[in-house]
């Protein structure tokens, strides 16, 4: 019977994993493909971009071996390696989950690990460089609890997580809290506490850029940034919220049932409450850190309960396993058969492909305006011989001063249009909502050479005209078309 238990976990595992390597794109993922592939042919991270003719402050690529990574996963598996891999860090994170709800009976851990996957979905359904901060925050709540002399490993882990995403500064938070209560219970670990802390914020800065890299996140890394994912938490959808104001609740509840580390515990989860709050992009760290610190709590509070099993014959069991064995083998193979073939492409913010397959074959080279949300796929299909004005890497290498100026460009205000004649750019591709920027261009110096619902392309008068053939439209796009 042991052995049936054990081939079931196996077969639940392996459905469980291919249901984690499917996988959407989102916006950014043709630039940090792309990046990565350049620190792997280059072997240097660079300060200077070769994609964008208006980058106006140096670049701090912070996510550079996130990128490198799935570079390295392209190379070897193409949109399959990307998957996977995606697959892999949301797997090992939600696992880990759930082996810290070991001991806690099945329904409390189900209940427990659906809410961390529903208040998570909002990063594990793409393959961005925050999975690796959700694995990361898996990881350093695990030695938190667990303590003693694992703590050792936080400095190399702060290392780690300082190449591949920006949130070991939400995990830096975390360990500060952690600490500050546990000293407050006992003054007795104050000086082991402050070596911790020190060699783990030197291990930040084990990084191409040290100190710079401080110096960017201390500018960019602020609650007010106009970006979606960095809205306060009630601004943003109803079914991203709601499974973390019940983890909340939850969390609130539990606390006065933990027998170890209450105090530590609760400074740790109050902090990410807090941020979370404030920005609703730190909720997914959020539901983790709370499942991984509680869950030994869920464990004593829910205790797993003896299920009767019967007695079967060994061939029954054989059977059984069998049967078991290969439903999970169907299954995975079965869901991760599309997932590692495709990376769909869709959402509101998917750019119209027609306008990049005529610039592709456009006579002149030159600069193409355009918006953050389709700036990372232009330069993919025509990078660097035709660089971009703005794409989703934002603050990294844009101004403050920049951002606003194309915000101006969309909606056709001066400073914008004032922007697009000083730089006189070949071409200007932009959505179909700036009326004002198209009518303004038809007068300066532009024609506009494909006009759709969804965007339009003007090319500068000088230019020649150059017929394309467009492809016709298909039911389903996938990366990296």
């Amino acid at each position: 019977m042991p052995r049936l238990v054990r081939w079931t976990r196996l077969a639940v595992g392996l459905v469980l994993f291919a249901c984690a390597t499917r996988t959407m794109a989102d916006p950014d993922l043709w630039g940090h493909l792309r990046f990565g592939l350049d620190t792997w042919f280059t072997h240097t991270v660079s300060a200077i971009d070769p994609y964008s003719f208006t980058q106006d402050r140096p670049w701090v690529n912070h996510e550079w071996l996130s990128e490198l990574q799935t570079a390295v996963a392209y190379r070897v598996a193409g949109v399959a390696g990307l998957s996977v891999l995606k697959g892999a860090l949301v797997f090992s994170a939600l696992w880990m989950v759930w082996n810290t709800l070991g001991g806690a009976d099945f329904i409390a851990r189900i209940i427990s690990l659906g809410l961390v996957v529903l208040g998570t979905g909002s990063v594990t359904s793409t393959l961005r460089p925050q999975l690796w901060s959700l694995l990361s925050m898996a990881i350093l709540c695990l030695i938190l609890r667990r303590g003693g002399r694992r703590r050792i490993a936080l400095p190399a882990l702060f290392a780690l997580w300082a190449n591949v995403h920006g949130g070991w500064v939400v995990g830096f938070g975390v360990l500060g809290a952690w600490a500050a209560a546990d000293v407050l219970s006992d003054r007795r670990g104050t000086v082991g506490w402050l070596l911790t802390g020190i060699a783990s914020a030197l291990g930040t800065l084990c990084t191409p850029y040290g100190l710079s890299l401080w110096r960017f996140l201390m500018d960019t890394v602020h609650v007010t940034r106009d970006i979606s994912e960095w809205q306060p938490l009630f601004a943003v959808p109803t079914m991203n919220w709601l499974p973390i104001v019940t983890t909340f609740l939850a969390t609130c509840w539990l606390i006065r049932s933990i027998e170890r580390h209450r105090w530590p515990t609760a400074a740790a989860l109050i902090v990410l409450a807090y941020g979370t709050w404030r920005v609703s992009r730190i909720g997914p760290l959020f539901a983790v850190a709370a499942a991984m610190l509680l869950g030994p709590t869920i464990a004593r509070r829910w205790p797993q309960r003896p299920v009767p099993m019967g007695s079967l014959q060994p061939r029954a069991a054989l059977v059984a396993t069998s049967v078991v064995v290969a439903a999970g083998l169907g299954a995975s193979v079965w869901i991760a058969a599309s997932s590692v073939s495709c990376i769909v492409v869709t959402g509101s913010w998917t750019p119209p492909a027609d306008a990049v397959r005529m610039l592709t074959s456009a006579p002149t080279a030159g600069r193409v305006v355009t918006f953050f949300d389709w700036g990372q796929y232009a330069l993919w299909h025509l990078g660097p011989r035709m660089r971009v004005s703005m794409d989703g890497r934002r603050e990294t290498v844009y101004s403050d001063a920049r951002l606003t100026e194309h915000d101006a460009i969309l909606k056709g205000d001066p400073g914008g249009l004032q922007a697009l004649s000083d730089w006189h750019a070949e071409y200007v591709w932009l959505p179909a909502r700036s009326v004002t920027t198209k009518t303004w261009l038809s007068g300066h110096g532009y024609r506009i050479d494909l006009d759709t619902r969804d965007a339009f392309l003007a090319v500068r008068d000088d230019i020649p005209r150059w017929t394309v053939p467009l492809d016709a439209p298909v039911g389903k796009r996938c990366f990296p078309k």
